[in-house]
Order: C-alpha cells, then structure tokens, then sequence
C-alpha cells in the first residue's frame, strides 16, 4: 500500500513538475484562481518579469520533478533504498514551510492539503526506506553465510 501511494504521489509530482517547467505562469493564476475563485487577482502576462518566472520554473517545476523522479527510481531498490531517506526528509521541509506559512501567512485550505500530503509522504518514505533496507541487510547476511559454507 505504501508504495502504491509513494508512485502515485511520484507520478503526480513528475507531471506537476513538468507543467510548471512548460508553463509556469498558466500554474501561477491557476493558484491565484484556487485562492480567491470569485474575484482572482491575476496578473497581466506581460508584467511578471522572467526572473519571476526563472525562479518558479526552477524551484516549483524542477525541484518538484526531480524528486518525483528520484522517488521513482528509489522505490523498488534495496541499492538506492538508502536515498529514500533524504527525500524524506525534503518532504518533511516542504510540510514545515506549508504550516509556518499557515501560522506566518494565514490560512488556506490547499496550504493544509499540501502540508498533510507532504507529511504523510515523509513518513511513507522513511517506513519504506526502513523495511528496503532492513530486507537488503538480511539478503546481504544470506549471501554472507553462503559464501562462508562454500569455503
């Protein structure tokens, strides 16, 4: 079940990334939309700078993207199980941000979604990396034991 849930949030984090890479402003007034939905207060196109757009494309699409994708390629390997680990603990980083930005900004509904994704998705990781790498201790105690009886 947790690596159902870990490929589903992967899968959705790689094709957020990419849509935030390709079209980063339609992300930033699809967010401002969520915000106030009645009377959103969108920018005019013209006058959100390419720095702005840089930064959202690098940090929201790339950072998003890449640990999507390394989150992909970590699941099912006891050999990369030790880099779920790190990812957790990139999750948890998101997650606190989300809730002081709920202390320090107010609050809003999609931050409380993100925030509890997030923190469920760090502890996922950690209790995946746990089972991947104790399962990797005892084959490699296995193959120890066999190579000892060989000789």
């Amino acid at each position: 079940m947790i690596v159902i849930f870990l490929t589903l949030i992967s899968i959705f984090n790689v094709g957020f990334g990419l849509w935030v890479m390709l079209d980063p402003v339609q992300v930033m007034e699809m967010m401002l939309t969520w915000q106030t939905p009645e009377n959103p207060l969108l920018p005019d196109r013209e006058a959100i700078q390419p720095a702005t757009i840089g930064e959202f494309r690098a940090l929201l699409g790339g950072l998003i993207l890449s640990l999507g994708l390394v989150t992909l390629r970590c699941l099912w390997s006891p050999s990369y199980a030790i880099w779920l680990q790190p990812l957790a603990w990139c999750f948890l980083g998101l997650a606190l941000a989300r809730f002081s930005s709920l202390m320090l900004d107010g609050v809003s509904t999609y931050t409380i979604v993100a925030a509890s994704i997030e923190v469920v998705t760090a502890w996922a990781l950690g209790v995946h990396a746990q089972r991947l790498l104790s399962g990797g201790v005892e084959m490699e105690e296995e193959l120890e034991e066999e190579e000892v009886e060989d000789y």
